[in-house]
């Protein structure tokens, strides 16, 4: 048998396709180069945020504040529905306000005054509880959150705890 001696002006691609492989050595190259620099990419473009959510304190000093332990400590909730807001409290003898929507879209500055005379009357802390079902869009509950925040420059409802409505409006 008679061994070929390969000359230096041959070609080892000509070799590689005589004998039918495929020389994937390239393409692994630019593989392995877009994955390292998608890697690096993403890794710089993604950016998480957390919203700090603190749910009340809960314990007997905490629910009273002090005050007469017979007087329970007045919740406020807002509900988003498709319908427009709803504020309701904890104790159902002070009722509910309902804001319908506008031609507009949701009524933030109703909300917000509504808000500041729920607080000035109720003599109400600054956290609240904010429901939406699912179909509501997550700007309408960013801009309800804003709206409660504050009031022409007045603090309201810093601290707000989300959460998901049980039995209405098909968020349960």
């Amino acid at each position: 048998m008679r061994r070929r001696v390969r000359t230096e002006f041959e070609n080892p691609a000509d070799e590689a396709m005589e004998s039918g492989e495929l020389n994937l050595i390239p393409y692994l190259d630019v593989v392995t180069t877009l994955v390292i620099f998608l890697v690096f990419t993403f890794q710089v473009v993604i950016e998480f945020r957390l919203i700090e959510l603190l749910p009340p304190a809960y314990s007997a000093n905490a629910r009273n504040n002090g005050e007469n332990p017979e007087d329970p400590k007045v919740t406020l909730t807002l509900l988003i529905t498709e319908t427009g807001y709803r504020l309701a409290t904890n104790q159902p003898d002070l009722g509910t306000i309902d804001i319908p929507k506008t031609a507009e879209g949701y009524d933030n500055d109703r909300l917000s005054q509504e808000l500041l005379d729920a607080k000035r009357n109720l003599g109400l802390q600054e956290s609240m509880v904010l429901m939406a079902s699912d179909k509501i869009e997550y700007q309408t509950v960013v801009s309800a959150m804003d709206a409660a925040r504050e009031y022409e420059g007045r603090l309201l409802f810093p601290d707000v705890l989300l959460a998901k409505p049980t039995g209405i409006g098909g968020g349960g």
